[in-house]
């Protein structure tokens, strides 16, 4: 314990606050901090109850470095407050304890909200639907809960048992799940609206971008979201593998292609310090042999006789061969236009569907958010953006 008070002790309890302005779930982490540091875990958790239910997750997985501790004052001289590692540990005493997610709960009020999608948007609002009175149930297409929290963050970077408790504490509210539904399959967005009073969409938009190359379709040639997504696991042993990215699904991919026996070698197009991905990630890949050839684009891939090869050119004009046995391409990801287009509701030009500034798309009483509308790819924005919907329904639902 006394090197979680070392860590509570660090922090100078700032009145102005930055760390919360960079939280893009708005957490009051000072007061957070300051109630654990007086031994009040209770209180401490209940302070983070009132923005998140993703404590022990967030607090694991989360950008720091651009998020609240980017923004820490100690930063300025040093260091910043673990503000991450404090989060979790009060999360995991929450799960230990069995500490109530939130302080206050109205009564049920009659009205049934459905979500579709049990990621971290979709697990957000109905938590704090719950909270609010409404009687909800979450429409999932896996059998699972989570969804990239789920599949497409590695094991090594997020504990799946801590998940697993976390996500079921939030389920354990009342709220009702109905596992291998998937919109516009076994279930429509028409039925949807019949049968509940409002409908949330936050399936998210998880189809890997991929770049208009020649070998791009090669079957050795993957998209990282669909492969991690999958579970599935490659025999990569003394294989040369490239990883195209530079964002935490890149390092998410060459950390779990390294740990399949792949030798890999992540390329980026920009710079180092223009790298999207976590600070730890990228230092935790390099300490894990990871290789990284930056200011550097993959042109085109070449498939003959089983033999692999990467056409590379650098920023400079530089042009050269890499033998390659593998090429995951992490560049982002979009929204299944597919289905999208199917539901009948506006979408931009990206393929993203359309809302208006209360979350609610072309079709009233439904509503959208996370990934699905383009937020930003982070677990806390996704979260952020399902807290906001369920407020927005209650204000939609109350004529407010």
């Amino acid at each position: 314990m006394s090197k979680f008070k070392d860590l509570v002790n660090y922090c100078l309890n700032c009145t102005v606050k930055p760390c919360r302005k960079g939280c893009p779930l708005e957490n009051d982490i000072p007061k957070f901090i300051k109630l654990a540091k007086d031994g009040d875990f209770l209180e401490a958790f209940s302070v983070l109850g009132e923005t998140t239910v993703l404590s022990s997750i967030c607090g694991r997985i989360c950008p720091f470095d651009r998020q609240c501790e980017g923004n820490c004052v100690r930063r300025l001289k040093g260091e910043p407050v673990q503000i991450g590692k404090i989060e979790a540990i009060i999360g995991d005493k929450a799960i230990e304890e069995d500490y109530p997610i939130f302080r206050d709960m109205k009564e049920i009020n009659g009205k049934k909200i459905a979500i579709v999608g049990a990621g971290s948007s979709g697990l957000t609002c109905a938590a704090f639907l719950k909270k609010l009175g409404y009687s909800v149930t979450i429409y999932e297409k896996y059998d699972y809960l989570g969804g990239i929290i789920s599949h497409g963050i590695p094991d090594f970077r997020l504990d799946k048992d801590i998940t697993l408790k976390n996500l079921n504490r939030i389920v354990d509210l009342g709220i009702e799940v109905k596992y291998n539904f998937e919109l516009g399959k076994n279930i429509t967005l028409k039925e949807l609206k019949k049968e509940y009073d409002a409908v949330f969409l936050a399936f998210g938009a998880n189809v890997s971008n991929m770049p208009q190359i020649k070998g791009k379709n090669l079957s050795n040639v993957y998209g990282a979201n669909e492969l991690l997504e999958s579970k599935k696991s490659l025999d990569l042993k003394n294989k040369n593998v490239i990883v195209v990215g530079g964002g935490d699904v890149a390092m998410d991919m060459a950390r779990t292609a390294k740990r399949w026996g792949g030798n890999v070698l992540v390329i980026y197009r920009r710079d180092e310090n223009q790298m999207k991905a976590d600070i730890n990630q990228i230092n935790l890949a390099k300490e894990e042999k990871v290789e990284f050839l930056f200011n550097t684009n993959v042109k085109q891939i070449i498939k003959k006789d089983n033999i692999s090869k990467a056409y590379l050119v650098t920023n400079d004009g530089f042009k050269f061969i890499y033998p390659c046995d593998y090429v995951f391409f992490a560049i982002g990801s979009k929204p299944n236009e597919k289905i999208n287009k199917k539901l009948g509701l506006k979408l931009d030009v990206d393929g993203y569907i359309k809302t208006d500034k209360k979350q609610m798309t072309s079709m009233k009483g439904v509503f959208a958010g996370g990934d699905l509308t383009g937020t930003e790819r982070t677990v806390a924005h996704a979260a952020r953006s399902g807290r906001d919907a369920a407020y927005n329904i209650d204000l939609y639902l109350t004529k407010k």
